[in-house]
């Protein structure tokens, strides 16, 4: 591993100079920082961040928090987060905690630590109590999920109307036996969208009934997705459509139709939610409700180093979705 020794031996120049090139702490000719970066280029060297922002009394770091990176629904948002941060001068770490509370605990320390000045979590259950104390102390934002205590501020969408959107297009469509493929979670979102399907249905004038709602797992795993749809799809009573909380439960339940021996949408219609990549990626393209994932990300990054420089009060906002409509679904036709 290179040093910072070895690039001013390279450059010619004294290791104080080379830090200053480096941390732009101070003007050097434009032939010295050439000779700077070429040596950095050929050693590829790479500069200590950490350790250089605790000597400079601040972190500019700030947590991510993500529960896995399975869903592909995470790249995006995570995508907006990291570029709006770097370019607001922070850097940002990545805290995967696979639903563990020991690994979720040790992140937290960094903050407890000065090692972070913030923190944006992307998975939070609604009745968690935790992160409003841990928000009396630090920067906190939530992003997409949050918790029901008002005090600690969120950007995410308004589930409930997009929930309600996708089943009043379907029952515009002629669809009114309706399935739906939620998840055993205690998110917010998850009950938001079962409300949104539900009320739906009500003002419709059709029968809410607990046999068409079938839940997958925690994580909204495909194989979760398969098995959730195949609950639905193989009563008696079959549905002619089914709305999932996920587009990865959505190609799942695509899966489970196939394997019936049927098709989509001719037999059954197939919605999803979240627009991941994978929704327009394979046949039948999958009519989703698009989440806008980088938007949802930086908005929450300019939150949270906005309250980190204590630019702003507490408040939540709700971004605009949209209804994507692709190959999955057809008029029904009795």
């Amino acid at each position: 591993m290179s040093k910072i020794s070895d690039i001013a031996k390279e450059a010619g120049i004294s290791v104080a100079t080379v830090s200053r090139v480096i941390n732009g702490t101070a003007t050097v000719s434009p032939e010295t920082a050439a000779r700077v970066q070429a040596a950095i280029a050929k050693f590829n060297y790479q500069p200590n961040v950490w350790g250089r922002r605790l000597r400079q009394q601040a972190s500019r770091m700030i947590l991510v928090f993500v529960p896995n990176i399975r869903n592909p629904y995470y790249a995006s948002i995570v995508t907006g987060i990291e570029e709006t941060a770097r370019k607001l001068g922070y850097g940002t770490t990545l805290c995967i905690t696979n639903d563990d509370k020991t690994r979720e605990s040790e992140f937290k320390d960094l903050l407890q630590n000065g090692h972070a000045d913030g923190a944006i979590f992307l998975y939070i259950d609604k009745q968690n109590t935790e992160i409003p104390k841990l928000a009396k102390t630090f920067p906190i934002v939530q992003c997409c999920e949050y918790c029901q205590d008002d005090s600690v501020p969120h950007v995410s969408i308004d589930n409930f109307g997009a929930a309600k959107q996708v089943v009043n297009y379907l029952i515009s469509t002629g669809h009114k036996t309706i399935g739906f493929v939620g998840s055993q979670n205690h998110y917010i979102s998850s009950e938001e969208r079962l409300n949104g399907y539900k009320s739906a249905l009500i003002e419709a004038g059709i029968k809410v009934e607990e046999s068409l709602i079938a839940f997958a797992d925690v994580d909204y795993n495909f194989k979760s997705g398969i098995r959730a749809a195949r609950e639905l799809i193989d009563q008696v009573k079959s549905p002619t459509a089914l709305f999932c909380i996920s587009d990865v439960l959505a190609l799942g339940a695509i899966r489970a139709v196939e394997e019936s021996g049927r098709s989509v949408p001719q037999d059954i219609s197939i919605v999803g939610f979240d627009d991941v990549e994978y929704a327009s990626m394979f046949k039948p393209m999958l009519t989703t409700v698009s989440q806008p994932g980088y938007s949802l990300g930086k908005s929450s990054a300019d939150m949270l180093i906005k309250k980190i420089k204590n630019e702003m009060t507490d408040s939540s906002t709700f971004l605009p979705h949209k209804f994507i409509l692709r190959d999955s679904t057809a008029i029904f036709k009795a």
